[in-house]
């Protein structure tokens, strides 16, 4: 134990980790809880060890699970005062998030050092990235409507296909079975008229059930040239058939305007609308046998202003989106005391067109047919679960895949796992190219315990062959190898005197093959700091640090400092289904900076306040 102190103190000290993050990881690392006797170790996952996870498509118990997960629940979306996914991915160990800036702004990301176009962002199973450049806007999608995240780290295209770096799962919320009719209102305000309303409808009477939520989110920019003006919307309506059966119908709207950057005479800014709509079945066949079935539609639309202000002349050149999405597909899912099976067919139709202002051509105007089908068997032996799962894709413009992948666990006790996982994947990053397949050979070895008094402890090794990688240079593009490997570390506590701890640690070497020159821009070192307190009083606080060392500073970027965020809220109750919920948030506590590039640079220290009415 006090070796591995010792090499995660070194790292830290190498990357000039600010005194106050080593000395919490030390505590947590080195601690000895003293609580009430009825305090138990942490479960799997930090929760039930029987949850069941489906970001592998394939839903199974967390100690089955072979692949890296992390899981995102509505209580600690609450706890953060979030306002979309950016905010949740913020906070997630092996994420990294460009900038955070104005809330609604549109940012960047990386998962485990893959580049956001490496990464899969489903809501209800439906992809947010573009066609163009499959680039997924995490900053549109509104928190209110979501129940919770699930977030695969690594290749999984023997899911889902195109998904090279990871999936993002965004599971949206369901009916309130309990009572005819409930709801939430909340509104929030901050520096430079940011503020954040929402409200939402729930409840089911007899077999039918809704869900309904709907917001606005504005702000004047904490930057310049970052102001947001955005409008959402998400419904759900279930209808439970007999026999285990139901019928869903969703539809998620997105839609405004945000500033993006402003250097010097130039500013850019965009309009985007976003609209996800899908029809679902489920029925139970037999004991063991249930079939799915789903219809789905998307529309993407969007235009990218970019303006220039030189000697009292403007000149404005659009580029205009205009993408959809039209399938279904139908699922298998057998489940008995020795395995579970999984086999489906997905389709889908996909059109894109980008034009420009200044070009009379079309840069692109394009269309494809996809088809894949997969198929997956977690098979339990004893302690041990093994899953291969394989599927094949035809998509129509990148040429066909074949997407194999084998995972294991070893439950060394009832809460205490080890885990091994490989699989190969594959990218689409355009439409527009028909070489535009990147692919990737993901290999991990991790662990996984809850046994340790009060403490949960989670760690994985990883390594991530990618080639055909396409890379800019001065003379033209070029494709490249490039390897990802590293460590990715986490711990939490059971509260000890209302208050408990956590802390992720990420480090990722990466270079152009095996050994070939560092790979600059691709962040080495993570870490996530997490201190929240919760008395029975139900006041509640969370104070969370962020750090990144981007191992590049382009552009003038700034990343020395550990960017702290404090969120208080105190839940008041009149009677038993009413309560208010006042709340506070300091994001950027110390004024820090945390940023890769100059024109994007974070906010400094910002306050918002706002309140949620439960009822």
């Amino acid at each position: 134990m006090q070796k591995a102190i010792a090499i995660v103190q070194s790292a830290f000290a190498r990357a000039k980790v600010p005194l106050i993050v080593q000395m919490l990881f030390l505590i947590i690392a080195v601690s000895q809880a003293r609580g009430d006797e009825e305090l138990r170790s942490l479960e799997l996952y930090n929760g039930d060890e029987a949850e069941i996870v489906s970001g592998s498509r394939s839903p199974r118990p967390a100690s089955q699970t072979a692949e890296n997960i992390t899981v995102v629940t509505s209580e600690d979306i609450l706890a953060l005062n979030a306002h979309t996914l950016a905010d949740i991915l913020y906070a997630v160990a092996g994420v990294q998030v460009e900038m955070i800036r104005t809330p609604g702004a549109s940012t960047n990301f990386k998962l485990q050092g893959a580049n956001f176009n490496h990464v899969l962002v489903l809501i209800d199973n439906v992809p947010l990235n573009t066609l163009s450049e499959n680039y997924p806007d995490i900053a549109a999608v509104p928190v209110q409507m979501i129940e919770r995240v699930e977030i695969v780290k690594g290749a999984a295209s023997s899911a889902w296909g195109n998904a090279l770096g990871g999936v993002i799962n965004v599971m949206t919320k369901s009916p309130d079975q309990e009572r005819a009719i409930g709801g939430m209102a909340s509104g929030s305000y901050g520096k430079r008229d940011t503020a954040d309303l929402r409200g939402e409808l729930s409840g089911t009477v007899d077999s039918f059930g809704y869900y309904l939520s709907g917001g606005k989110l504005r702000s004047d920019g904490l930057l310049a040239n970052n102001g947001v003006d955005k409008d959402n919307f998400y419904g759900k309506l279930l209808y439970d058939l007999p026999n285990g059966g139901s019928l869903a119908l969703t539809t998620w709207l997105s839609q405004g305007f945000n500033g993006m950057y402003q250097d010097g005479p130039v500013s850019t800014s965009q309009n985007t609308r976003y609209l996800i709509s899908t029809l679902a079945a489920s029925y139970q066949l037999t004991d063991h046998l249930r079939l799915e079935a789903a219809a789905v539609a998307s529309e993407t639309e969007g235009t990218l202003f970019r303006r220039t202000d030189l000697q009292g002349v403007s000149k404005t050149l659009t580029v205009a989106l205009d993408e959809s999405r039209v399938g279904g597909g139908f699922k298998l899912s057998w489940l008995d005391e020795l395995q579970r099976v999984v086999a489906g067919v997905d389709y889908e139709h996909v059109a894109a067109q980008v034009s420009s202002s200044q070009i009379r051509a079309d840069i692109l105007n394009r269309d494809a047919d996809r088809f894949g089908v997969y198929l997956s068997d977690t098979l339990t032996l004893g302690r041990f679960a093994v899953t291969p799962s394989a599927r094949f894709d035809r998509t129509g413009s990148g040429g066909d895949h074949f997407s194999p992948s084998f995972g294991v666990t070893y439950a060394l006790t009832d809460n205490s796992i080890l885990r091994g996982y490989t699989a190969t994947g594959y990218s689409l990053t355009s439409l527009n190219r028909s070489d535009s397949t990147e692919k990737v050979w993901t290999s991990q070895f991790g662990f996984e315990s809850g046994d340790l008094p009060y403490l949960w402890v989670k760690g994985t090794l990883f390594r991530n062959d990618t080639w055909d990688v396409i890379a800019p240079t001065a003379t033209g593009i070029t494709k490249e190898r490039q390897l990802k490997q590293g460590v990715e570390l986490e711990a939490k506590t059971l509260p000890l005197y209302n208050t408990s701890l956590s802390v992720g640690y990420t480090f990722i070497g990466a270079t152009l093959g095996v050994n070939g020159p560092v790979i600059k821009g691709v962040p080495k070192h993570t870490v996530n700091i997490g201190l929240r307190y919760q008395d029975p009083s139900h006041f509640r606080g969370e104070l969370t640090g962020h750090y990144v060392d981007w191992n590049e500073a382009r552009q003038g970027g700034r990343y020395s400092d550990v960017i702290w965020d404090l969120h208080l809220r105190k839940e008041m109750h009149y009677g038993e289904k009413v309560s208010l919920e006042p709340f506070v948030s300091v994001r950027n506590l110390l004024n820090g900076h945390q940023y890769v590039y100059r024109v994007y640079q974070n906010p400094g220290r910002w306050i918002e306040l706002g309140v949620r009415c439960n009822f």
